[in-house]
């Protein structure tokens, strides 16, 4: 093939492609706008008053959830808090009866101290 015949074969097919791209963008907005044809047109006002019923009906359920986990989630705060104050008192009181027993037994080795001095 010569270098004539090659410039050639290569404009063809860079044009052949372009043309291609070219009908193919043209059918592509056609059907585009054959789709989009009844969408902008009519402004209907019941659509517009039924989504702002559906709007108002879901912010007013996720207003509910909010609040019914916020509950959910101040009765398990307030049920830990608890839980801690039990835990911690039930520390409190093994501590004081080990205290009492600790001197309870150190009452009683001074007392068998002070028996053997004697």
């Amino acid at each position: 093939m010569s270098p004539e015949e090659m410039l050639v074969a290569v404009i063809a097919i860079v044009g052949g492609l372009g043309f291609a791209s070219f009908l193919f963008w043209g059918v592509y907005s056609l059907i585009k706008q054959w789709i989009n044809r009844k969408s902008g047109s009519n402004i209907d006002p019941q659509f517009f008053k039924a989504l702002g019923e559906f709007k108002k009906n879901t912010e007013r359920r996720i207003s509910n959830l909010e609040s019914i986990i916020s509950e959910m989630e101040e009765e398990q705060y307030r049920l830990n808090e608890t839980e801690d104050h039990k835990i911690m008192g039930e520390i409190e009181i093994e501590e004081e009866e080990v205290r009492s027993e600790s001197k309870s037994e150190k009452d009683d080795d001074s007392n068998l101290r002070n028996m053997l001095n004697e």
